[in-house]
């Protein structure tokens, strides 16, 4: 037979396979993925163990030595190419100084998020129709490319431009967020949520302080803070093409029927919709609200918001990206409701992070603190984290009572995080143990939703659900950026002129001169003593002032990020129970695997 008839063989099987899936649609969805009919339970082996975590050369095994590099790979898939965000949000302001184009700091970060929104829920959805491997191993070596670019760049346009490369590649490298899950048992859907994160932890507390030092270092430090980023990526690449093999059809559809059915016009709505409404919440960030570049991104881009939900719902796609029986099954429990945990536990945590740069920044540090002591300051939210996700991954497994832990978890994170409004110059000790406390409920909170979202729906549809929840983080990330940093700025511009003009006055300066000072005061105190006038009774009057002014608008922030978290709570109580869902059922395996005639679809 020759290679044409064997493939068009094996596409008349995978259609037969299809219609016979759609013929009996009471079959359970453990059975749509994996082959059960030995009787034999459901077993983890040793090269899965392997694939997903550890990392262990057996000489005898020729094919557990093949796969010793992909032992780490689909970790550090998500990890290494997570890294660019804690490095630039810690750099971003200072790089664009550096680059020449200060007014565009606020985009460096933020079209990374925007891209990898759209490529979460693009690529991530029609995973389940070609396969992880590919998308996996492009975001990899697309990743390769903009970090390349970035590291390069002499300008802040370049470097925008790398981040945006380096943005939709990421959201195919975080694909792993339920590659690695899948080819676990249910009931640990969890642990390998939390397994998929593992060398991210390493980003959110290493991340700040490398970059801290990079960039202190000058040109050389910071552009390789991402040329590593490139030479990582590069190394997962070349360990996913060699020994990651998932299958190549995991709902059973031929590629060239896939390829017909895609929801094209889907996609161009939905990677319209969300780059307009984003695009628009970054201007918000340093526009008036009623400027132009404001209100015209944001108008379009919800009503095109509305298109793309108009043809989702009464368009009848053989293959929708977000199918509507999803968010409305069991009234919405299944999936609209993690969703909703999901988006607000992200927003409100994003609150603690601007919150607790400002306190490092501008009340427990000052410009002549050692970078060290900023840098210890900040572990007490990457290792709060951290402790979050051991937590769930051990005491969770025990506990169980999903719905409730997750009520309470989300609760303690807000009232731990609103508790840092109470943070002044002499409170650093309660600071950081509310910090860490705050950050701890969230690695719970935010690992244990992922995991409700990727239970809301068919696992056949898993990447549809991953999508879905990575769309969500990164979005909610975009929003709490602007939110925030919005609430913040203004909250510092009306308490400066209320506490920075009469500190100033009352240290010998008329109100002019009082009113120069406090213009001065966003370029730091340097500034502040190069106004005609000033004495060093002022300078101190002023910087005395202008931190409590951060005082009063930590205050504000902490405040204001209790709605999103209270949110969270509340939606909390219509979470369904997962349990049942947490079973031994393992839902596909590896096509190199002892077990791959298990899988159904190959």
């Amino acid at each position: 037979m020759s290679t044409a008839e064997k493939e068009k063989a094996h596409d008349t099987t995978l259609v037969e396979a299809e219609q016979q899936h759609i013929e009996s649609p009471s079959s359970p969805s453990s059975d749509l993925v994996s082959n059960r009919e030995d009787g034999a339970a459901d077993k983890v082996t040793f090269k899965t163990w392997l694939v997903v975590f550890v990392c262990v050369d057996d000489p005898g095994n020729s094919a557990t030595k093949s796969i010793l590099m992909v032992s780490q790979a689909l970790s550090m898939s998500y990890g290494i190419s997570f890294w660019p965000v804690p490095i630039m949000g810690t750099i971003q302001a200072q790089l664009a100084v550096i680059l020449n184009d200060p007014p565009q700091s606020a985009w460096l970060g933020s079209v990374y998020n925007i891209a990898t929104c759209i490529s979460f829920m693009l690529c991530g959805a029609n995973s389940d129709l070609f396969g992880r491997r590919w998308f996996l191993i492009g975001g990899n070596v697309l990743m390769v490319v903009g970090s390349v670019v970035v590291g390069s760049a002499n300008t802040t346009g370049a470097a925008i431009t790398g981040m945006v490369i380096s943005g939709f590649a990421g959201g195919n490298c975080q694909i792993s967020a339920f590659a690695i899950p899948e080819l676990l048992p249910n009931k640990w859907r969890h642990i390998g949520v939390v397994i998929a994160d593992a060398f991210v932890y390493v980003d959110v507390i290493a991340g700040p302080i490398v970059a801290r030092y990079g960039l202190a270092a000058g040109s050389p430090g910071w552009r390789w803070l991402f040329y590593s980023t490139a030479f990582g990526n590069g190394l997962v690449a070349v360990a996913l093409i060699l020994w990651y093999f998932p299958p190549r059809h995991p709902r059973g559809i031929p590629f060239g029927q896939a390829f017909r059915e895609l929801d094209y016009v889907g996609g161009v709505l939905f990677t319209a919709a969300v780059s307009l409404i984003l695009v628009g919440v970054v201007y918000a960030s340093y526009l008036p609200s009623n400027d132009g570049k404001v209100i015209g991104p944001l108008v379009s881009g919800f009503a095109t918001l509305v298109a793309f939900a108009c043809w989702e719902t009464w368009v009848p796609l053989k293959q929708p990206l977000t199918p509507p029986r999803l968010f409305k099954h069991n009234y919405g429990r299944s999936l609209s409701a993690p969703m909703v945990v999901t988006f607000s536990v992200t927003i409100y945590y994003l609150g603690t992070n601007v919150i607790w740069s400002t306190i490092i920044g501008t009340i427990f540090t000052t410009p002549s603190s050692p970078t060290s002591l900023a840098a210890k300051y900040s572990l007490a939210q990457g290792m709060g984290v951290l402790v979050g996700a051991i937590c769930l991954s051990t005491i969770g497994t025990k506990l169980k009572h999903w719905k409730w832990s997750q009520c309470f978890c989300v609760t303690m994170m807000t009232m731990f995080g609103g508790l840092l409004a109470l943070t002044t110059e002499n409170t650093r000790a309660m600071s950081i143990v509310f910090c860490f406390f705050c950050a701890t409920f969230y690695g719970w909170a935010q690992y244990l939703s992922i995991t409700y979202v990727q239970f809301g729906a068919e696992q056949t549809e898993l990447g549809i659900a991953g999508g879905l929840a990575g769309t969500g983080r990164y979005a909610g990330t975009s929003v709490a950026s602007t939110v925030y940093v919005t609430i913040l700025s203004n909250a510092v511009s009306s308490n400066g002129v209320k506490k920075v003009i009469p500190a100033v006055m009352q240290a010998g300066a008329s109100r002019a001169l009082a009113q120069q000072v406090l213009a001065a005061l966003p370029s730091g105190l340097g500034a502040v003593a190069a106004v005609p006038g000033t004495t060093d009774s002022m300078v101190a009057a002023a910087a005395l002032a202008w931190r409590d002014t951060y005082v009063a608008g930590v205050r504000t922030v902490a405040l204001a990020s209790i709605a999103f978290g209270a949110l969270g709570a509340i939606t909390c109580l219509f979470l369904e129970d997962i349990t049942p869902k947490m079973n031994e059922k393992i839902e596909i395996y590896l096509e190199n695997d002892v077990n791959a005639e298990r899988n159904v679809y190959h």
